[in-house]
């Protein structure tokens, strides 16, 4: 009886192109570190990078008729971004721009007075500011009385520090 001893009958064969447990996570660590390290390069670079500027939209609109605003009355355009104010003297047409954070500030009826949901700054109906952070009074926008047609021009706001008799228009 012969007894040979061959080892190669009881090791398992091992495929050399087969990759070990612990290497398969290593390289999925590095493969999630780079996908991650990607993102924040590229949303560093997508957030340094200018925009790019589209056509310009129509800055300027006509309101309505000198006729069809009450006197104290406010008429908002939300598409506009604009506010118009028939007041005692003539009109405004007030941005709805707040001078803070250029956040959208809205119209609170029963205070009678414009709030800026970012930061809470309150403006009075000629928006000059009662409270808050802003540094002055909400722009205004040209106004203009055309044909008896209210037509504001919104392409470059006035700045302004307080509100004056001489800032409303004829109408």
């Amino acid at each position: 009886m012969e007894i040979t001893n061959n080892k190669t009958d009881t090791q398992p064969v091992v495929d050399e192109k087969a990759i070990s447990r612990r290497r398969f996570m290593a390289y999925a660590w590095i493969g999630a570190a780079v996908v991650v390290l990607g993102e924040l390069i590229g949303g560093t670079l997508a957030f340094l990078w200018p925009r790019q500027r589209g056509p310009k939209a129509e800055t300027v609109f006509i309101a309505g008729k000198v006729t069809d605003f009450k006197v104290g009355e406010l008429v908002p355009f939300r598409k506009e971004k604009a506010f118009v104010l028939r007041a005692e003297g003539g009109f405004l047409a007030i941005s709805t721009i707040c001078t803070h954070r250029h956040c959208i500030v809205s119209w609170n009826e029963m205070l009678k007075r414009f709030e800026c949901p970012c930061h809470g700054a309150k403006f009075n109906k000629n928006g000059e500011v009662l409270e808050g952070p802003p540094p002055r009074p909400l722009d205004l926008y040209r106004l203009e009385v055309v044909a008896g047609n209210l037509v504001v021009d919104r392409a470059r706001p006035i700045e302004r520090n307080k509100f004056d008799l001489s800032q409303l228009v004829k109408g």
